[in-house]
């Protein structure tokens, strides 16, 4: 996975994310929209056959968009987790 900030203000952010589909990146959006803070989360693929996408992040009232993306992305990965603890016990008891 390749990261690079493409634009940054105080309260919005523009990240290129290279190597990384919809999967990952709708994860990612989901987790930011359930943040009050956070008044707009999104991404855009280009073109299909281009390997990157750009994740756009902006917050509301000053708010650390930086941080409010690495609170996020710790939610996604809490979710995810809970996901295959759960689904691992339904197999080990099926």
């Amino acid at each position: 996975m390749k990261l690079k900030i493409l634009s940054e203000d105080k309260n919005s952010i523009e990240i290129m994310v290279g190597g990384e589909g919809h999967t990952l990146l709708n994860l990612l959006q989901s987790s930011l929209l359930s943040y009050k803070s956070v008044s707009l989360a999104g991404y855009a693929k280009p073109h299909p056959l281009m390997d990157h996408a750009v994740l756009y992040l902006t917050t509301k009232r000053n708010r650390d968009q930086k941080k409010v993306l690495i609170d996020a992305t710790g939610n996604a990965k809490k979710r995810m987790e809970e996901f295959l603890t759960k689904f691992n016990d339904q197999v080990a008891n099926s």
